[in-house]
């Protein structure tokens, strides 16, 4: 049975790397809704809900090894840092700007 959630995470990962200009395959499993993306034989990632009992809500299988995710968010920086290493993440500060007072 297909979990909305991650058909909704499935059709965000192909507009994501439809952005990023990337040429992989992606693949969602009928058997165990595991979403599958193949890099030119050089990646394979599996991406999958977490077990109940973990804190994380997502995991992302890279070539067998696993990394966790807490969010969707997550799951798309270790996708993107995966499939292309030269894209650098903006890190971004929020502050309030000098001079203001509550």
């Amino acid at each position: 049975m297909s979990d909305v959630l991650v058909d909704a995470l499935r059709d965000l990962l192909e507009a994501s790397i439809d952005c990023w200009a990337l040429e992989v395959a992606i693949d969602q499993s009928s058997v165990d809704d595991h979403i599958h993306i193949e890099a030119d034989g050089t990646a394979r990632l599996k991406i999958y809900r977490a077990p109940d009992n973990l804190p994380f809500r997502w995991v992302v299988e890279i070539n067998e090894r696993k990394r966790t995710a807490a969010s969707i968010s997550g799951v798309l920086r270790v996708v993107r840092q995966t499939l292309a290493p030269s894209y650098q993440p903006y890190q971004l500060t929020i502050a309030p700007s000098p001079g203001y007072s509550a």
